[in-house]
């Protein structure tokens, strides 16, 4: 039986229209992660917590591609294509190792005022919390990818 998931495009599986701005991309993807965050579901059904874990990691890929024009135009290609996912990144995206998906006790405070920032839309502020989470996990690869982003729309609203 194939995963449903497996049908849904990224604008689907975030509830965007094809020509949603960033802003709208960034919402989108705020309530997305409210609902399906791994951490909504931990100390619950670890079935469900698993389900959650993986519709929040394709939505986070959906973000991810979306965010960036390039990606984003790449994307709408391969949809014209009839492919639901971007299978193939860029080179230097390709070198990039995943990001470790748990961060430590001292450090998660700051992920989380990072994650309220971001969803406030205050990208300075959200940075200076994910060094300082760093600075207590300096390991995590998910604190250094968050990071990473945030840069990115740093450059992005400089530009």
């Amino acid at each position: 039986m194939a995963d449903r998931l497996d049908d849904l495009d990224y604008y689907t599986l975030l509830g965007l229209e094809p020509n949603a701005t960033a802003d709208a991309i960034r919402d989108a993807f705020h309530r997305f992660a409210l609902k399906y965050h791994p951490d909504n579901h931990a100390g619950g059904d670890p079935t469900r917590l698993a389900r959650a874990t993986q519709i929040f990691r394709r939505g986070a890929e959906a973000y991810r591609v979306l965010c960036s024009p390039d990606s984003r135009r790449r994307y709408d290609e391969a949809l014209g294509r009839g492919e639901r996912r971007l299978t193939a990144e860029p080179e230097a995206a390709a070198r990039k190792p995943a990001p470790a998906q748990s961060i430590n006790r001292k450090a998660h405070p700051f992920y989380k005022k990072a994650e309220q920032l971001l969803a406030a839309g205050d990208l300075p502020n959200a940075k200076l919390q994910l060094k300082i989470a760093l600075g207590h996990d300096p390991q995590s690869g998910l604190l250094q990818g968050k990071l990473a982003q945030v840069e990115e729309q740093l450059a992005a609203r400089k530009r």
